[in-house]
């Protein structure tokens, strides 16, 4: 028997996978594959979830649509609950009308919940707000397109495992409100708040996308605003590269642009403290603390 036991502990520990270490400081980001990357706009959200990943096939994703309304009405009663903003609507419309700000929410499984039901609600007064002065706004989701790396890890296996791979996960970015199409759309808002949107977080290359859908604006001002509730994290990417190559590419991705200024990165944090990753930022707790934090930020610099 003692024999037996001690096989079995051998075969488990010869299965259980063994995080890689991380490399040189120096060792460059990559991806391994972005044939699976795909940005959606909201309204394609439910149909498209089922396509992009295996997550169906496996039975990752919610079999009925309850999570997903009892988070609308959880969403809906804080975006009530905001009402007027006080001292902040005395501020005269138009200040922002040379200004471009791009809202990107985390939609990492670690916003399930609550925490999604406030963010969502702040977001979306925050956006009406910064409209109502005069900004041109857009706001977007930045998440996986599946769990546990879902179809680059597949092909990562199918090939073989090389080693070092970069980053083993599908990216997926969610347009819910693009530039110059007015107002968020309320349906398009409750697509923030399906609970399969919530995977895992690749901070640094969301900051490059973000940047990217910037570049083009004509105004003066271009604001990448961040709402986030913690460093990057996707599991298969960690586990094949080590534990920090994610946050070391966030690193230098953010310092890229900061040193670039060619526009301005600020970062609201989702109940928790984001300074030690944005030089300039806020906390909030609640909707309503949100949408103060994103006016202060925006308007006193």
């Amino acid at each position: 028997m003692i024999v037996l036991i001690a096989a079995m502990v051998v075969i488990l520990h010869r299965r259980a996978p063994q995080q890689a270490e991380d490399g040189p400081e120096n060792e460059a980001y990559r991806a391994y594959t972005r044939e699976f990357d795909c940005i959606l706009t909201a309204a394609s959200v439910p149909t498209s979830l089922l396509e992009i990943s295996p997550d169906g096939k496996k039975g990752y994703l919610e079999k009925d649509d309850r999570q997903w309304h009892l988070q609308i009405e959880r969403a809906e009663g804080n975006y009530d609950r905001l009402g007027d903003l006080g001292p902040l609507e005395a501020h005269e419309g138009g200040e922002l009308c040379d200004a471009a700000v791009l809202l990107m929410v985390d939609q990492s499984g670690s916003m399930r919940g609550e925490p999604m039901a406030w963010v969502a609600a702040g977001v979306r007064r925050l956006s009406e707000e910064l409209g109502r002065r005069g900004a041109s706004v857009a706001v977007v989701g930045y998440t996986t397109a599946g769990w546990h790396g879902g179809l680059t890890r597949r092909k990562w296996l199918d090939e073989g495992k090389p080693p070092r791979p970069g980053r083993l996960c599908a990216l997926l970015h969610i347009l819910y409100q693009p530039f110059d199409s007015g107002a968020l759309d309320t349906n398009d808002w409750r697509q923030m708040l399906n609970p399969d949107v919530l995977r895992e977080n690749v901070d640094g290359e969301a900051l490059e996308w973000g940047v990217d859908q910037l570049k083009s604006r004509l105004e003066r001002r271009r604001i990448l605003l961040v709402v986030s509730d913690g460093a990057p994290v996707d599991d298969s990417t960690l586990m094949a590269n080590g534990p920090s190559y994610m946050h070391r590419h966030f690193l230098q991705v953010r310092d890229a642009i900061l040193e670039a200024k060619e526009l301005e990165l600020l970062a609201i944090g989702a109940d928790f403290r984001v300074s030690e990753f944005y030089t300039v930022s806020r906390d909030a707790v609640d909707a309503g603390t949100l949408v103060e934090a994103g006016l202060e930020l925006v308007t006193t610099r």
